[in-house]
């Protein structure tokens, strides 16, 4: 299990969905969705990360998130 993996699971287990449904829902981009299963603390402090510009690149400049894009393009 690669890391992604591991972090699919570990979110999957926190907001009480089935990690295939969390991972279409990521996949479709349905941010507003997965938000709706979080409680409101949590989905504020995702929508100020999705907002801010400088964690954005790090998130997507990441390792895990470069070769999870790689292998996704093929």
């Amino acid at each position: 299990m690669n890391n992604m993996d591991k972090m699919l699971q570990m979110a999957s287990c926190n907001l009480g969905i089935p990690a295939d449904e969390l991972k279409t829902m990521l996949s479709k981009g349905d941010i507003n969705a997965i938000m709706s299963k979080m409680d409101g603390k949590d989905a504020q402090k995702l929508k100020d990360a999705l907002a801010n510009p400088a964690t954005m690149k790090n998130f997507k400049n990441s390792p895990e998130m470069q070769k999870y894009m790689n292998e996704n393009q093929k």
